[in-house]
């Protein structure tokens, strides 16, 4: 058996909540309070009809820091997100009974997928060579995308560029993804806040919230920083851009992973070029 509504991650107690599984108890109230202020000042905005339309988005990245650059961004509306947390808690709960993962080990794909994910037993323990051991890690990562797929409600939106043809870099993209993000939020009549990977340091990702129109603007406040090891969803937005970056990148050694993102979302369409 498994905990469904709490785990214990070194020793913290992390509580599932509807804008970051895995939250330290410590830091669960101010994280949630930061997030739903910001949807309470967005439910006032114009052409909501006082209707609490919100979605929350989970965003992350991936690429090669040279040529290949990726955002996705996982969307859920306020009743979506217990049923995909629900469905991520099954997930780890399916890894850690089957022996593939330790429970308090994030989902982080290039790790996976190099084989480099640690194991509640080590593989010469259970009998396993080390070739088998990459291919349970590897599927970790297609079992996560599979899973994604399944979550009730999810939109997907996974933007790239390819800097070898002279487009600038990581910042730009995310507000060329944001701003068009924006536009598809006004068309919905629903408002959104940005939860993503990381510590806030660069500001360059305020200023693009911040370059936002006022006139229907959609996207509410300053994007929520957050570590995606203590953040469920982040994980998961992680591996969908990763899967992207394969199979755009189409790289030899990651070859097993060309056809993974069309296979686990082949709704979505092709990744965006922005």
């Amino acid at each position: 058996m498994h905990p469904q509504r709490v785990t214990f991650l070194g020793g913290d107690a992390y509580l599932i909540n509807e804008s970051c599984a895995g939250i330290p108890r410590s830091i669960t109230s101010s994280t949630e309070s930061a997030i739903g202020e910001g949807l309470e000042s967005a439910y006032s905005m114009d052409g909501l009809d006082g209707k609490r339309r919100s979605r929350t988005v989970y965003v992350d990245d991936s690429g090669d820091g040279r040529k290949w650059l990726i955002f996705s961004a996982l969307s859920f509306d306020d009743g979506s997100l217990p049923g995909a947390l629900s469905r991520w808690s099954g997930l780890r709960g399916e890894l850690w009974e089957r022996g593939l993962l330790d429970a308090d080990v994030s989902l982080h794909a290039v790790n996976l997928a190099g084989g480099r994910g640690r194991r509640i037993h080590s593989y010469a323990e259970r009998g396993l060579s080390r070739e088998r051991h990459r291919e349970n890690m590897r599927h970790i990562v297609l079992r996560g995308l599979q899973v994604i797929a399944d979550m009730p409600g999810i939109r997907l939106h996974v933007a790239y560029r390819n800097a070898s043809l002279g487009k600038r870099g990581g910042p730009e993209l995310y507000s060329a993804m944001i701003t068009k993000m924006n536009r598809d939020l006004a068309e919905s009549g629903e408002v959104a806040r940005i939860v993503i990977d990381g510590d806030g340091t660069n500001p360059a990702f305020r200023e693009a919230h911040r370059c936002l129109p006022e006139v229907n603007r959609r996207i509410d406040g300053d994007p929520v920083f957050f570590p995606s090891r203590h953040c469920d969803l982040l994980q998961a937005a992680d591996l969908v851009a990763y899967a992207a970056y394969q199979s755009l990148a189409e790289n030899p050694n990651r070859s097993f992973m060309w056809d993974w993102y069309e296979r686990a979302f082949p709704q979505a369409g092709d990744p965006i070029a922005l």
